[in-house]
């Protein structure tokens, strides 16, 4: 860089290019020299400082906090500056500037400069200007180079976690893994397909569920049950079915049969209230932003972390193997399961990719599947919303560009679970399982 000063013989900084001696000898007459030594604050970031400190000599550290041991930072040299050019408004420093070494700072504020004749402060400035253009081309030059390491890092990540797929895809352990978790019910399974494909309609299935009387039993048993918590009980299918609705009493009998392959304890009991969350909270982002069809979504969401539920019953049978099955990758163990279940490709597909938008954009997703991992992704990050994370805690790297497929990218995150899917869900509160109805209770619009 460019330096401020020039050094003599001596090694003493006396002369700034372009000033005359008269110049220099005024300057160094009204300005005060600073000596600090290491570890003293010559910024502290908050205060007000209008104040530019020309370093003579020495070493200098920016770094974010006012802590004298912060490590990192940036370093300045003798002949740069630190401190602010705007002497009229107030405003706080937002970095702090702390002594490497002994060193010597020339402070220069408002009433220094106007006891300067015009020329000398138009000289000055020039050199601020120069050293600031300086500055914001390595700034430049640094953010292509942080730019391109981004980028290899996404395409690594994306490669890895691609090459993860295939691999568990022909691994005959994890196969074999496969084979030993229970079965989805046949109900669920055969419920599943024919609306994911789209063979039959709306009022086919719940005329389907009338007609089953071991489908009539399960509605019955479950909305009747604690989980539910309705206070009188319902007594007949037709009576549900106006309680619920069709795609309620869809997801009730697709709920039940994924509880019906986990254990009766805590641990699953949690993971079956999640995936019910998510399966109403996917099916109301979904009929919101008309992203995706509804029931898919629901279906999608209430399977979405049937990988994480594999990894739980196997560390329960398996539990001196534990450390090698928190090390499989749920994502790609559910999608593996679905598939092997003759679960519909969109399905297993799209839980298979659910989490590739925390560190790959949209177009790395493939078409077929976008949407729904999308729908997925943010209804995911308003469920975290609701059990009280802040934004700044999710994995929201790529949301932006995910947020735009939604047509939502004026909305932040928590506008989006307040003002988008929390009010559908209200609409409907009383009929939700009773945890889902407890969690959407404690909400407050922020």
């Amino acid at each position: 860089m460019k330096k401020l000063v020039k050094k003599n013989r001596n090694d003493r900084p006396d002369q700034f290019d372009g000033f005359s001696e008269k110049e220099i000898n005024t300057l160094y007459g009204i300005a005060s020299i600073k000596k600090l030594q290491p570890d003293d604050i010559l910024i502290k970031k908050g205060d007000i400082d209008q104040t530019i400190y020309v370093i003579l000599s020495g070493k200098i550290r920016i770094v974010k906090g006012g802590q004298r041991q912060s490590k990192g930072g940036v370093f300045l040299h003798p002949g740069e500056w630190v401190g602010g050019i705007d002497f009229v408004r107030q405003v706080p420093c937002t970095a702090s500037a702390v002594a490497v070494e002994p060193s010597s700072v020339m402070a220069v504020n408002g009433k220094t400069l106007d006891a300067l004749e015009a020329k000398t402060q138009l000289i000055f400035f020039k050199h601020l200007n120069n050293l600031a253009l300086e500055q914001i081309s390595r700034l430049e030059q640094k953010e292509k180079k942080l730019a391109h390491k981004n980028i290899k890092l996404m395409k690594d990540i994306y490669r890895e976690r691609t090459k993860c797929i295939t691999d568990i895809q022909h691994s005959e352990m994890i196969q074999n893994i496969l084979k030993k978790v229970p079965k989805l019910p046949v109900f669920a399974t055969t419920l599943a397909n024919d609306l994911m494909g789209d063979r039959i309609s709306s009022k086919e299935v719940s005329e389907q569920i009338t007609k089953d009387p071991s489908l009539v039993g399960i509605v019955l048993k479950t909305i009747n049950s604690a989980y539910y918590g309705f206070q009188k009980k319902i007594s007949d299918i037709h009576h549900a079915s106006v309680l619920l609705g069709f795609n309620q009493l869809y997801q009730l009998v697709l709920a039940e049969g994924v509880r019906r392959i986990m254990p009766d304890i805590p641990s699953f009991q949690e993971e079956h209230s999640h995936c019910v969350a998510m399966s109403h909270i996917s099916f109301a982002l979904s009929q919101k932003t008309r992203i995706g069809k509804p029931v898919q979504l629901a279906t999608i969401g209430l399977m979405h972390n049937l990988g994480q539920i594999v990894i739980l019953l196997l560390k329960k049978q398996n539990p001196k193997l534990a450390m090698f099955i928190d090390s499989l990758d749920r994502a790609q163990i559910g999608g593996l399961l679905l598939k092997s279940w003759n679960l519909p490709d969109v399905v297993w597909k799209s839980i298979e990719f659910q989490f590739f938008p925390e560190f790959s954009p949209p177009n790395n997703i493939p078409e077929e599947i976008r949407d729904n991992v999308t729908v997925l992704y943010i209804s995911h990050l308003c469920y975290e919303i609701y059990q009280g994370k802040s934004e700044k805690e999710l994995p929201i790297t790529f949301l932006d560009e995910y947020k735009q497929l939604l047509s939502l990218e004026k909305y932040s995150v928590v506008d989006i679970a307040y003002r988008h899917v929390l009010p559908s869900l209200g609409k409907k509160i009383n009929s939700l399982p009773l945890p889902l109805r407890q969690l959407i209770g404690k909400q407050t619009k922020p």
